[in-house]
C-alpha cells in the first residue's frame, strides 16, 4: 500500500454511518417479540413502522451478514492509518444491542476473531510484516474508560478490579484509582495527563493488553443485559513511522519522513431506562451517568449535523461532558470516523431503536477535516536542514564570484524548461505513435477490402453470377487471397535478391578496378614483362563481359517491374470497367448479369 505524496494535506470527509442489526435473543423470543425492522433489498435503508431512514451501509441480513462490517467499513480506515491519518470506529445504541460483542472489546486471545478491534489487530501486523523494510515501526496501545463522568486508565497495574458476588465489577478503593486529567495542547488538540502507552511488539501483547484492560473494566447486571457495560471505554491504538534513510541519502530527505498517527475504537455504554432495566441505587446513578454522556454526545451530534448552524459557526457543546471532549477530534475534526449504529430488531425495543436511528442519521452530516499528522519537531529539522544545505551553496558560489551563482540559476531554469519541453514531446510522441497505429490498422483494413473486390472482379471476369459471388465460400477467398499476398511476397523477395546480386557485383567490380590498378602500378614502376598492348587487350575483354552482364541484369529488373506495373494497372481498371458497366446497364434496365454482359 503506497500513499500519494502528493495528495492534498486536507481533506473534507464526512463521518459514514453503519447499521447493525442484531438478531433476536432468546429472552426476546421468550417473551414474545417481534422483529420490527425492515430492510430494503439492495439498498441501505431500514424501514421502521413509518420511519424509512438511508445510510451507508446496512448489516444484519442475509445478503449483508455482519461480518463484512470490518472489510467494508474499518479495513479503509486502517489504510488511512498508514498515510498518516486519525481513524475512530465508534459503536453506538442503547444497552444490549450488541454494541461490545460488534467491537470486540471482550476479547480474551482465543483464536474466535469476529469482532472489529481482534480484527483490526491482525490487520496492522501484517501490514507492518508486509512494509518494514525501509521503515520503521513504533506501536503504542493505552486503554481508558468513562466511569461516573471521571477518566480512568485501565492499564495501570497499580490498581485491580474487584468482582462483587452480585455480579459487578469494581475497582479497588485504592489510592491508586486516582481519575486522569484531561489536558489541552497549545495548537488545541486534547491529551491526558499520565495515562499508560505501552509498546507492543506483536499481535499477542496487544492483545493481552486488551484483555487486561477488559477484565478491569466495570460491568454490571441488569434486566436487559447480564454483562452490562457501565462505562464508556476508547482503546487508542498509536502508530509512528519512520523512513530509514542511508547516510548519502539524509540531506535529501523531507518532512515525510515521520508520520504519527492514532487508531480510537470506542465501545460506549448502552443508554438505558431505570424502569425496564430494573435499576436502583447504585445503579440507577451509574446509568444516570451514562445516560447524561450520551445525551452531550447527541447534543454534539445534532449541533454538527445540522448544516445551517454549522455554517453560522454556531457553539458546539463539547465541553458538557468528558465523553465528547475526548471524542472531539473524531466528531467534526482531525480524524476519519465510521460510526455503527447496534439495535435490536425487538418490537418491545421500537422507541429506542427509533432514537438510536434518528442520531445515526444526524451523525451522516458531520464533516471531518483530516489531516497528516506529521511530527513538527520533524519538520522544524528538515526545514533547518534545507535551509543550511542553501547557505552553504551559496557560500561556496559567493566565493568563486556572483557570476557563477547566475549561471547556475540560469542552468537551472534552463533545466527545468527542458525537462518540461521533454514531457510534453514525449505526451505528443505517443499520441503520434497511437495515431500511427490506428492508420496502419485503416490501411490493413482497406488493403483486405481492395482484395476481397478485386477477388468478386476474377468471379464476374470467369462467368459466375452476382448471387454466386456473393455467396461464395469465404474460406476459398481467404486461401485465394492469401495465395496472392504469398505469391506478391516471393516476388519482392525475387527483387531484394536481384538487387542484392547487383550490389555485390559492384563490389566486385570496384574491388577488381583497385586490384588492377595497384597491379599496373607495380608493373610500371619495376616489372618489364609482358606488352602493354596485351594487357590492355585483356582489360577490354573483362570490362566487356561486366558490362554485358550488369545490362543482362538490368534488363531483368525492368522486366520485373513492368510485370507488377501490368499486374496492378490490370486488376485497377478491371474493376474500374466492371462497376462502370454494372451501373450503365442497371439504369438502361438491361441484364445485371455480369457474365451476360461480359459476353455482349
Amino acid at each position: 500500500m503506497e500513499c500519494s505524496e502528493v495528495a492534498p494535506h486536507h481533506q473534507k470527509d464526512s463521518v459514514k454511518v453503519a447499521v447493525n442489526i442484531r438478531p433476536l435473543i432468546t429472552p426476546e423470543l421468550l417473551l414474545g417479540c417481534t422483529d420490527c425492522v425492515t430492510i430494503t433489498p439492495g439498498e441501505p435503508q431500514v424501514q421502521i413502522g413509518p420511519h424509512v431512514f438511508t445510510y451507508d451501509h446496512v448489516y444484519g441480513s442475509k445478503s449483508s451478514p455482519s461480518s463484512l462490517i470490518f472489510e467494508q467499513c474499518v479495513h479503509p480506515l486502517i489504510d488511512s492509518l498508514f498515510c498518516g491519518y486519525n481513524a475512530t470506529v465508534l459503536a453506538y445504541g442503547q444497552t444490549g444491542s450488541g454494541k461490545t460483542y460488534t467491537m470486540g472489546t471482550n476479547y480474551t486471545g482465543e483464536a474466535n476473531c469476529g469482532g472489529i478491534i481482534p480484527q483490526v489487530m491482525e490487520t496492522i501486523f501484517k501490514k507492518v510484516d508486509a512494509l518494514k523494510d525501509g521503515t520503521e515501526y513504533l506501536i503504542r496501545v493505552s486503554f481508558i474508560e468513562i466511569f461516573k463522568e471521571e477518566v480512568f486508565d485501565l492499564l495501570d497495574a497499580s490498581h485491580a478490579a474487584l468482582r462483587l458476588d452480585s455480579g459487578y465489577v469494581a475497582k479497588a478503593a485504592a489510592p491508586s484509582r486516582v481519575p486522569i486529567q484531561i489536558r489541552e495542547t497549545v495548537n488545541g488538540g486534547i491529551t491526558l495527563a499520565g495515562v499508560t502507552e505501552a509498546d507492543v511488539k506483536t499481535k499477542e501483547e496487544m492483545a493481552s493488553l486488551l484483555a487486561r484492560g477488559s477484565s478491569s473494566r466495570a460491568t454490571g447486571s441488569t434486566n436487559m443485559n447480564s454483562q452490562s457495560s457501565r462505562s464508556h471505554a476508547i482503546f487508542t491504538i498509536s502508530l509512528e513511522q519512520k523512513k530509514v534513510f542511508s547516510a548519502s541519502d539524509k540531506l535529501a530527505c523531507n518532512d515525510y519522513n515521520i508520520l504519527s498517527s492514532k487508531f480510537h475504537l470506542v465501545d460506549l455504554a448502552g443508554s438505558e431506562r431505570a424502569k425496564r432495566t430494573g435499576a436502583d441505587g447504585l445503579r440507577l446513578k451509574e446509568g444516570i451517568h451514562i445516560n447524561r454522556g450520551l445525551l452531550a454526545l447527541g447534543n454534539v451530534i445534532s449541533a454538527l449535523g445540522d448544516e445551517k448552524k454549522r455554517k453560522e459557526g454556531a457553539f458546539v457543546p463539547y465541553r458538557d461532558s468528558k465523553l465528547t471532549r475526548l471524542l472531539q477530534d473524531s466528531l467534526g475534526g482531525n480524524s476519519r470516523t465510521v460510526m455503527i449504529a447496534c439495535i435490536s430488531p425487538a418490537d418491545s425495543n421500537a422507541e429506542e431503536t427509533i432514537n438510536t436511528l434518528k442520531y445515526a442519521n444526524r451523525a451522516r452530516n458531520i464533516q471531518n477535516k483530516a489531516v497528516i499528522n506529521r511530527d513538527p519537531v520533524t519538520a522544524e529539522m528538515q526545514r533547518l536542514r534545507s535551509q543550511l544545505e542553501q547557505l552553504q551553496t551559496e557560500l561556496l558560489f559567493s566565493r568563486s564570484g556572483s557570476a557563477a551563482l547566475e549561471e547556475l540559476q540560469l542552468l537551472q531554469q534552463k533545466v527545468s524548461l527542458l525537462e518540461l519541453k521533454n514531457s510534453e514531446l514525449n505526451h505528443e510522441l505517443k499520441e503520434k505513435e497511437l495515431s500511427c497505429d490506428q492508420l496502419a490498422q485503416r490501411a490493413l483494413a482497406a488493403q483486405l477490402e481492395k482484395d476481397r473486390l478485386m477477388l468478386k472482379l476474377e468471379s464476374a471476369r470467369n462467368g459466375k453470377s452476382w448471387d454466386a459471388i456473393e455467396n461464395a465460400d469465404t474460406d476459398q477467398d481467404v486461401d485465394i487471397m492469401k495465395n496472392y499476398i504469398l505469391k506478391i511476397q516471393q516476388l519482392e523477395g525475387e527483387l531484394m535478391r536481384q538487387k542484392f546480386s547487383t550490389t555485390c557485383k559492384n563490389g566486385l567490380d570496384d574491388r577488381f578496378t583497385m586490384e588492377k590498378d595497384l597491379l599496373l602500378d607495380d608493373l610500371s614502376s619495376g616489372c618489364e614483362l609482358g606488352t602493354p598492348d596485351a594487357s590492355s587487350e585483356v582489360d577490354e575483354e573483362k570490362e566487356r563481359e561486366h558490362s554485358s552482364m550488369q545490362d543482362k541484369l538490368d534488363n531483368e529488373l525492368q522486366e520485373l517491374d513492368k510485370r507488377l506495373q501490368q499486374k496492378e494497372i490490370g486488376r485497377y481498371w478491371g474493376y474500374q470497367f466492371y462497376i462502370t458497366s454494372h451501373k450503365t446497364y442497371t439504369q438502361q434496365g438491361g441484364d445485371t448479369n455480369p457474365r451476360q454482359r461480359l459476353a455482349r
